[in-house]
């Protein structure tokens, strides 16, 4: 996807949660439920919301496409996106967070394993 010098914490947090529609679509997305996206980045919340133009906002319109294949018009299912201080004591994080580390340093994922959307 890039190195730092490309991509903003902001735009990287849009991209995690491009990623995490994505492994919802592939793992079945929470059959019959609610699920929950926690999110630390408060601007990435607010723009999810907006429709205007904003610099990444093409990454919110990959989000939102991806969202709308994994829960369609006449599913019940919702995804509620949620402001959380760091992602502590949430399950998962940990290997989230040993994941983007190693993409911090540049061990990206080969282009094949990524969402087609990105």
């Amino acid at each position: 996807l890039g190195s730092e010098k490309d991509h903003t914490i902001y735009k990287v947090e849009i991209v995690g949660m491009i990623l995490v529609v994505q492994i919802l679509k592939e793992k079945g997305g929470g059959a019959g439920g609610s699920m929950t996206l926690g999110i630390n980045n408060q601007a990435a919340i607010k723009a999810m919301a907006a429709f205007s133009s904003q610099p990444g906002h093409y990454l919110i319109n990959i989000f939102h496409d991806d969202l709308r294949q994994l829960i369609q018009t006449d599913d019940a299912r919702k995804l509620v996106i949620r402001w959380t201080l760091g992602h502590k004591g949430i399950v998962g994080n940990e290997v989230a967070d040993i994941h983007a580390k190693r993409a911090a340093r540049g061990e990206s994922s080969p282009a094949s394993k990524l969402p087609k959307s990105l």
